[in-house]
């Protein structure tokens, strides 16, 4: 039986075998997004990016591994985890600063995708290297690598992107990445057994990853529910003119004063854009998780271009004085990101 497993495998095989486990967890989890929020597009460009980070890291790993003098044990378990979670968490931390994640479920996902790729490229790299490979191992520990890999990137993307967005603390995106550097060491403590390390990888990273994903829906949830209401409350409000008592009413009233009568136009005119296009973005999320697809108003394009141009006025100050209010997060919004996305796809 070990004379099977054991066998030189030709480079398509080698390939299979570090792409198939990949694949399928990235295919798998892309299904679990019933919205759609992430484009296959994006998908891509998170593998290709991931396995930008491999060689990278390669480099890197090959250039400290001499210089250190460790062992390849212990550098394995010590140095390479720093490296390599470093370059997976500096795109995924770009990812959520751009506005390219709007929930935990596409920062999860992402995330994954980026270190999917990072394993895709590690595990060819490394069945190259050996003139014979036992079979069994290596699927297993393509599988195990993939998990890990792609584990601990989405757990820092979502961790980094659910504490993080809109402060300028940067102390948890610190302590996220500290736990995607334990995870990555202890299942490089474990490399000689490949059966051990993907146990470990299997029995950590997807229940983290399961929470995140149940969280991240039912935000999700709460934002296409409440966050309508929300939305159509602040149009009202707007549109009458006629700010009322409620506490949306008063911190509206609060917002004239502080700004001033002419950005306090600006300031009024972004919230009212802001809000039709969050409806456009939930409609379209809904009809998405459905199966259908809606045509985007004709005057989408417009709306975005001048709600820019509004943040630009404004500056940082005046967003900031909008944060209570507002319908967007940061100077980088998802949801202009994600109609800029759906005007490449469906015809306005």
């Amino acid at each position: 039986m070990n004379d099977l497993l054991a066998i030189g495998l030709d480079p398509v095989t080698r390939i299979l075998i570090a792409l198939g486990p990949i694949l399928l967890l990235v295919g798998a989890f892309y299904l679990l997004d019933s919205h759609r929020l992430v484009s296959p597009r994006q998908l891509l460009q998170a593998l290709l990016a991931g396995g930008v980070c491999a060689g990278a890291g390669f480099v890197l790993n090959n250039l400290l591994l001499r210089l250190s003098g460790l062992s390849l044990l212990a550098f394995a378990i010590m140095v390479a985890p720093v490296v390599e979670e470093l370059l997976k968490a500096a795109f995924g931390a770009w990812l959520v600063r751009t506005g390219r994640v709007g929930f935990l479920i596409d920062a999860a996902l992402l995330g994954f995708a980026t270190g999917a790729g990072f394993a895709l490229v590690e595990n060819i790299y490394y069945l190259n290297m050996l003139a014979r490979s036992d079979l069994l191992v290596w699927s297993v520990r393509g599988l195990g690598t993939a998990v890990m890999h792609g584990g601990t990137t989405a757990i820092f993307t979502v961790i980094y992107f659910g504490i993080t967005r809109g402060r300028g603390d940067r102390r948890p995106g610190v302590a996220a990445l500290a736990v995607a550097i334990l995870l990555h060491g202890l299942f490089n403590r474990f490399l000689v057994h490949p059966l051990w390390t993907t146990a470990v990888a299997i029995l950590v990273v997807p229940p983290l990853l399961a929470v995140a994903y149940r969280v991240g829906e039912h935000r999700l949830q709460n934002w296409l529910g409440t966050g309508m209401d929300r939305d159509l409350k602040l149009l009202r409000l707007i549109r009458s003119g006629e700010v009322g008592s409620s506490p949306l009413g008063r911190y509206l009233q609060e917002l004239r004063s502080r700004l001033g009568p002419a950005r306090a136009v600006d300031a009024f005119c972004l919230l009212r854009l802001q809000a039709e296009l969050n409806l456009v973005v939930q409609g379209g999320l809904l009809l998405r998780q459905n199966g259908l697809k809606a045509e985007l108003p004709a005057e989408v394009g417009e709306k975005m271009v001048e709600s820019s141009r509004l943040q630009r006025s404004l500056g940082p100050t005046g967003r900031l004085a909008l944060r209570q209010v507002s319908p967007w997060d940061g100077g980088h919004p998802w949801q202009l990101r994600k109609l800029e996305q759906w005007r490449q796809e469906i015809p306005s």
